[in-house]
């Protein structure tokens, strides 16, 4: 019996010195993140598969186009549901029926609504403060840089670590577009605002833009506002890639220019307070819910262990 329990403990003690022995060496093979350990934000869809074959042509500036291209078309329903808002039969407010006193205070919605957003903010005689927003004309050049943002997936680096980090941000891009569609459809609401532009007054420059903008874009899916939201998304990554360039200054310039942008959305009459505020919730939410610790997952784990696979 006493033999049997030294047998039995010798045989432990070398199984425990040979596990010993295994770890300290160090492993050969590369660091593999656990799938359940990956945030959201750095599980990339496999939908981008089309894309990310093609990552090395054309020395890798095809890339990022093919990516712009892919999340454009992900993001095109907001197209149909400000389409089916607008053509919605309604009775339009007729502007010469409002006294001139009368004209902060009566708003110029209808039907197609079906909540207010401008309800929320007025003063003390009742006047709308979406009303009291002055219109200027040349904030529409910042109102316009959002599509100036589109270019940042040309920022990233031309590797696969880069491309990685474009696909955080094209899923942040698309997940903060698909949280807004449901309240553009189920909430619609009736920009009421434009009458306020007296566009014919503008010099010919100014009036193409306006006038070229509203055929494109009916004014509804008002809140959350997509133009902030988006251009958040966009930025923070602009930024990011900056920094890896050193191209501090640039980034200095950057943040003033999409508060810029904030102001414009309101000054352009193409939105409400309750939208510019909304959005940029919704902007610094999927920010800090799928952007940042996307990022930081990437950060911590080298090449070899980028979450890929699902990428083919």
């Amino acid at each position: 019996m006493a033999k049997r329990c030294a047998k039995s403990l010798a045989t432990t003690t070398k199984r425990e010195q040979a596990s010993a022995s295994r770890a300290a060496w160090p492993s050969t093979d590369p660091p593999v993140a656990d799938h359940t350990t990956i945030p959201f934000g750095a599980r990339f869809w496999r939908l981008w598969r089309p894309v990310w074959r093609l990552r090395h042509k054309a020395n890798g500036f095809l890339f990022p186009a093919l990516l712009l291209f892919w999340v454009l078309l992900l993001i095109s329903p907001y197209i149909v549901i400000n389409r089916i808002a607008a053509w919605a039969e309604h009775t339009p407010v007729q502007e010469e029926s409002i006294p001139p006193e009368e004209k902060l205070k009566v708003s110029r919605q209808d039907q197609r609504t079906a909540w207010d957003p401008k309800s929320l903010f007025c003063d003390s005689k009742g006047q709308f403060l979406d009303y009291k927003i002055p219109a200027i004309d040349w904030t529409i050049w910042f109102y316009l840089s959002l599509f100036g943002y589109y270019c940042a997936f040309f920022a990233a680096q031309k590797n696969d670590r880069g491309r990685a980090e474009s696909l955080v941000m094209a899923q942040a891009w698309v997940v903060s577009s698909w949280i807004a569609y449901p309240i553009f459809a189920l909430l619609p609401a009736d920009i009421d605002l434009r009458w306020q532009l007296n566009i014919e007054q503008m010099t010919p420059l100014y009036q193409f833009l306006f006038k070229a903008f509203h055929t494109r874009d009916e004014p509804f899916n008002a809140w959350p506002c997509l133009h902030i939201a988006q251009s958040f998304v966009m930025a923070s990554a602009l930024a990011r890639w900056w920094l890896q360039r050193n191209w501090t200054v640039a980034v200095w310039l950057l943040w003033p220019a999409w508060l810029g942008l904030c102001v414009s959305v309101m000054t352009t009459k193409q939105h409400f307070i309750w939208d510019t505020i909304t959005g940029t919730l919704l902007g610094i939410g999927v920010w800090a819910w799928l952007m940042r610790p996307g990022y930081r997952h990437l950060d911590a784990v080298t090449d070899d262990a980028l979450p890929l696979a699902k990428l083919g």
